[in-house]
């Protein structure tokens, strides 16, 4: 799945993986960014960041669409209200959301998202907040704070308790954890490293070197970390424990990487209006899948028939 837009980027888009084929398109509010996909499976959450990039100027939107997946179409709207430019959003276990405002550094808490209505605001402790990484249970949040080269750790089950700022790498942006949640590792977009941040301590703990500008991450079922090169176009898949590096070189900047399991495929959106399938065993690029402009994250579902 991947923004399908007309004119200006307005739309969550539907393609058959196999071939490659536009299946559908669903109209929601200009310039939506990142998503999450609900632990039922049944709704995406689509962030409406309202401008084309982090670096341009504007109020920017203030909305997040709930788009039932099977039905394709949308079914809810969270008003953000004063929270402007909401561009990143997660779930934890139990369902509830989480959208981070970079507009106003605060991460917004909703409890029941069908409801939309927003129960907390938590300030970051940072400047541009635009990635947010959650525990299962929800106790912890991880802001990436562009702006500031900080990362904010807020307390959503203790909200009084103030952000706890670990400094990290130039520009952080992607964060994930790895399977037991006991690290957590976030992309430096303006350096060329991983920081590795320890969970319980709330301490970075390490940094791993990569080649200029990962963006976004991932992680496949093994714990290799595969992450996005913005500045050196291309795909590294790293072994935390080894620190091996693999590199996939790439045609063009990729903005946000996913994984099929499945097929042991990344999927990276790219600024060429395409997304880039590359063969994590052979290390190779295996097709293109053309898009409307400017796609963003990737997930691979299963529709009805």
């Amino acid at each position: 799945m991947a923004r399908h837009p007309l004119a200006l980027p307005t739309g969550v888009g539907y393609c058959d993986l196999r071939t490659g084929a536009e299946l559908d398109r669903v109209p929601i509010d200009p310039f939506p960014h990142e998503f999450a996909i609900s632990p039922d499976g049944r709704l995406a959450y689509m962030a409406h960041f309202g401008v084309a990039l982090a670096e341009d100027e504007g109020r920017g939107g203030n909305t997040v669409s709930a788009v039932d997946i099977q039905a394709r179409r949308r079914v809810g709207t969270i008003h953000c209200g004063e929270y402007r430019r909401p561009h990143d959003v997660a779930f934890d276990a139990a369902g509830a959301l989480y959208v981070l405002s970079e507009g106003s550094s605060n991460l917004l808490v909703v409890n029941d998202p069908r409801a939309g209505r927003i129960d907390q605001v938590i300030p970051t402790g940072g400047a541009g907040s635009h990635k947010v990484s959650v525990s299962r249970d929800g106790s912890l949040a991880f802001c990436s704070n562009m702006n500031s080269d900080t990362v904010g750790v807020v307390f959503p089950k203790d909200p009084e308790r103030p952000a706890v700022i670990l400094p990290v790498g130039q520009r952080p942006e992607g964060s994930v954890f790895d399977e037991e949640e006991r690290q957590l590792f976030v992309a430096n977009r303006g350096g060329a490293e991983i920081s590795v941040i320890d969970v319980k301590r709330l301490a970075v703990v390490d940094a791993i070197p990569t080649p200029r500008g990962p963006v976004r991450m991932c992680r496949d079922p093994r714990g290799r970390l595969l992450a996005a090169l913005y500045y050196d176009c291309g795909l590294v898949i790293v072994d935390p424990d080894t620190r091996k590096a693999r590199v996939v070189p790439l045609p063009e900047k990729p903005i946000s990487v996913g994984f099929h399991a499945a097929t042991q495929t990344a999927l990276l959106s790219t600024h060429a209006h395409r997304i880039c399938l590359v063969d994590t065993v052979a290390g190779k690029i295996v097709r293109f899948v053309p898009t409307r402009s400017d796609p963003d994250p990737v997930v691979v579902v299963s529709l009805a028939t």
